[in-house]
């Protein structure tokens, strides 16, 4: 007698669409940002139509995925396996992050990653959830007041995580997303204190792009080269830059460990989706560009740099599918079976 495994939830179509459309719009609000960015006195103004560009292709990227979530509401439901644990893995991988934070005193940077080759090692079932957690906890004391607060925010980044399953696969930043709307919906109500950074000039700009995209490129080649996951292939480089690059370059160090962070992300992505390594190079450009110009505002979020990442990826992959680079076809084209990112 043949036993068959019942799914633990089923989604209907309005809560995919509401997880789409909560994925779709940070991205689009922080490229809008970075826009601003280079507007403002230590600006670029000649990088303005660059990253207006840049905010069209990540229009194009969503109008893209729109194909895939029509074909969601069209099946009407989605069933979901292991909602649950998905949602304790995100909680602690939140708790675990935020303890490194502020018990320890590492880096934000440095724990995230180290969470997530942890969790890429030991639970690789559950690496992803738990990458997603530690986001959301990488966000400054400033911002969340207790640890209730990062476990509000991370029991919402893990709903999201679970209605947002059956879209954007294999799109690096992903993660990351989940998490920044989990952290906005309960800082901005508490009236968090975000960081305002201030742009640098024009050589340290020069040197994250260069790392940005360094890191993307080498996220990208690990995890579809050897045998590493995304989620151990980026945290990886998280450690190394996030140690090595504040001792090597001392004041813009910190930076520049934050752009090659998120860039990792980027570099997450499935080769489906970008397809090789000078494209994934394009996309940690644009990265560190975002990065770049978006330091005055919502910093100290978890899960900005991986919304950054996100935006940049779905600015590239959109340009491929709009003007047919890689023969992506609306009809041929298949998403990723397996969440990674």
């Amino acid at each position: 007698m043949t036993h068959w495994k019942v799914p633990d939830w089923s989604l209907p179509w309005p809560s995919v669409v509401g997880g789409f459309l909560l994925l779709a719009v940070p991205p689009l609000v922080l490229f809008g940002f970075g826009v601003w960015g280079t507007l403002l006195p230590r600006g670029a103004v000649l990088l303005s139509p660059v990253l207006v560009a840049g905010t069209l292709g990540v229009g194009a990227g969503i109008r893209c995925e729109w194909w895939e979530l029509r074909r969601v509401i069209h099946e009407g439901t989605v069933a979901v396996d292991g909602v649950r644990w998905n949602l304790l893995a995100v909680v602690c991988g939140t708790l675990f992050t935020l303890a490194g934070v502020a018990g320890l005193g590492i880096s934000p940077i440095v724990s995230a990653s180290l969470i997530g080759i942890a969790a890429a090692v030991v639970v690789r079932s559950l690496a992803v959830p738990v990458y997603c957690g530690a986001f959301v906890g990488m966000t400054s004391p400033e911002v969340f007041g207790s640890y209730w607060h990062a476990t509000l925010a991370a029991v919402l980044a893990g709903g999201l995580f679970t209605v947002a399953h059956p879209v954007f696969h294999g799109l690096g930043g992903k993660l990351g997303t989940t998490a920044f709307v989990g952290v906005l919906l309960v800082a901005l109500p508490t009236a968090g204190s975000f960081h305002s950074g201030t742009i640098p000039g024009g050589s340290v700009i020069l040197s994250v792009v260069g790392v940005a995209a360094l890191g993307a490129s080498v996220t990208f080649t690990v995890h579809t080269r050897s045998a590493a996951s995304p989620v151990l292939a980026s945290g990886l480089v998280g450690a190394v830059g996030g140690v090595l690059l504040p001792i090597f370059f001392d004041a813009p160090g910190k930076l520049l460990a934050a752009a090659a962070y998120s860039a990792s992300f980027a570099g997450m992505t499935s080769p489906r989706r970008i397809p090789n390594e000078w494209w994934i190079g394009v996309t940690g450009v644009g990265v560190g560009l975002v990065v770049v110009y978006t330091l005055p505002f919502v910093g100290g979020s978890g899960g900005k740099l991986g919304t950054i990442a996100f935006g940049s990826c779905l600015g590239i992959h959109g340009t491929l599918r709009t003007v047919d680079v890689f023969q992506f076809t609306r009809r041929g084209y298949r998403t990723p079976e397996e969440e990674t990112t």
